[in-house]
């Protein structure tokens, strides 16, 4: 017997985490943080008590209630009782792509369950968890000891031979051999303190079973799609897809290929599905982001976007460079960079249009901005230099980078804006925030704000097909049944789609056979 089970991602947006079961394999198709959810519950002050194990994620369904699949990690009188579900074995995790939305909970999972992606999300998962101290095992695995009524991550200079130990990581896209000197090598020397397991080549079979990996356009390098040849049929799973960057051509591709496969299921994202598109495309954002530097010649600008979204980035860094401009990146972005690059991207980081921002000179503290430097230390600005020459320079920075801004001692700055409207009530309010910063150095803000929807303004699309493009996506791939997830808008594919396929409409934790 097949069959599919949703155990988060079903009716919201984010923290996919499907489970599919066939006599021959069992597979997770993604393993992402349910971001909303967790905003539910916690904030920047009250968060989950991790030093207490997992009791608590679990109790607040934040982790689905499977057993047999975690570090073990629970305290004597607060057992988790409530398990749903026991696995005996776990044959891999398919990973569509890197946000924290897919690949988030990853570090709860026990280490010798295999993670199967793309080299690029590979090495941009290893750059994530590098440069943040609070994830514990998305690649590498910490291990811990129970002391004075806590779970303790062993520090990296404990005596001990090894404190850590590498996930099995497969790539599914292309030969893991050029990457393994970059994936073997921690910052600071830690991984001579880990159980090292350097990068394996997927061979495209789980326990004799095909499984097809298609590159796909999305926000973040390396995102995919997957098809699972299960003794139903084949099983398809899209990931987040869309058809505005410089892979739509491969989003097609996947789409034709899987008609082919003729799916007994396919599992769909629609985060956008009663949204009908604008038509701009990635090239329309570079085109307006050139404009607006020639516009504002002589003028410091800075741009805000997300951090993985590296196409955006490598974009606006053409367009600076065309202008006459260096563009700084923070040490965060620089990292990323270097690991895209490790990952086999085509990218020169030292031809002199790229400059590491330093702040007021502060030397870096932590191991990996520490190797940063030593790679890449001549890139180094400040803002005393930044500040002498606002015009000659494209700043990348974000919400988290305002309080920079007094050192930079520009009053007649340009802030462009390249993110979508914000939806929750923290984001307006982090909105508000951002506007009185840039209202108190003379900073322009463009778009100007309650303007910023990608519907509107060419400086953001979405990194999600919209909803005639995933009718078109079903039209053509045309699966028996069709599963929606990461959505909170499940009925609109049955009104959408209930003339061409049966839609099941998933709900946490309820088996769909197959």
């Amino acid at each position: 017997m097949t069959s599919i089970t949703v155990w988060d991602g079903a009716g919201c947006v984010g923290g996919n985490k499907i489970l599919l079961r066939d006599a021959a394999f069992t597979l997770w198709l993604d393993f992402g943080q349910n971001l909303s959810r967790f905003t539910d519950y916690y904030d920047e002050y009250l968060k989950p008590q991790k030093a207490r194990g997992l009791y608590e994620l679990l109790v607040m369904g934040l982790l689905p209630p499977v057993r047999g699949i975690y570090q073990d990690r629970f305290l004597q009188d607060y057992a988790f009782e409530n398990w749903q579900t026991q696995l005996d074995r776990v044959d891999g995790v398919l990973l569509s792509h890197a946000h924290s939305d897919h690949a988030g909970d990853l570090q709860y999972l026990l280490p010798d369950i295999p993670l199967i992606c793309s080299a690029e999300s590979a090495l941009l998962l290893r750059a994530l968890q590098d440069c943040n101290s609070l994830d514990d095992g998305t690649i590498y695995v910490r291990q811990f000891e129970f002391k004075e009524g806590e779970f303790r991550k062993l520090a990296w200079n404990r005596k001990e031979q090894l404190v850590a130990t590498y996930r099995s990581v497969l790539i599914a896209d292309s030969d893991a051999q050029p990457m393994q000197t970059f994936w073997c090598k921690l910052p600071g020397g830690y991984h001579e303190k880990c159980d090292l397991r350097p990068l394996e080549t997927f061979t495209g079979k789980v326990n004799g079973h095909r499984v097809r990996f298609f590159p796909i356009d999305h926000s973040i390098p390396g995102a995919g799609a997957w098809a699972i040849e299960t003794s139903a049929g084949w099983v398809v799973y899209t990931g987040d897809l869309r058809f505005r960057g410089e892979r739509r051509h491969l989003t097609e591709q996947f789409a034709e290929q899987a008609a082919q496969l003729q799916p007994v299921a396919l599992i769909i994202e629609g985060t956008r599905i009663t949204r009908e598109g604008s038509g701009y495309t990635e090239d329309d954002v570079q085109g307006e982001f050139a404009r607006l530097l020639q516009q504002h010649r002589g003028r410091l600008v800075c741009a805000n976007f997300s951090m993985t979204h590296l196409e955006r980035l490598k974009r606006f860094w053409q367009a600076a460079r065309e202008c006459g401009r260096q563009v700084v990146v923070n040490p965060k972005d620089l990292y990323l960079l270097h690991a895209w690059r490790e990952s086999g991207h085509d990218l020169s980081l030292d031809d002199g249009s790229l400059r590491l921002y330093q702040g007021v000179g502060k030397p870096p503290s932590d191991s990996w901005e520490k190797a940063l430097h030593e790679r890449y230390g001549d890139l180094c600005i400040t803002a005393q230099e930044i500040a002498r020459q606002p015009g000659e320079y494209l700043l990348c920075f974000g919400y988290f980078d305002l309080n920079e801004l007094p050192y930079l001692k520009v009053n007649d700055g340009l802030w462009i804006h390249s993110f979508s409207e914000p939806m929750t009530e923290e984001q307006r309010l982090d909105d508000q925030r951002l506007k009185r910063w840039l209202g108190r150095f003379g900073f322009t803000r463009y778009p100007l704000q309650d303007d910023s929807d990608d519907e509107r303004i060419p400086l953001h699309v979405s990194g999600h097909a919209s909803g005639e493009e995933l009718e078109w996506v079903v039209q053509t791939i045309r699966p028996r049944k069709l599963i929606p997830v990461h959505t909170t808008e499940p009925e609109a594919f049955r009104e959408r789609f209930s003339g061409i396929c049966e839609v099941v409409i998933p709900e946490v934790g309820e088996e769909i056979r197959l």
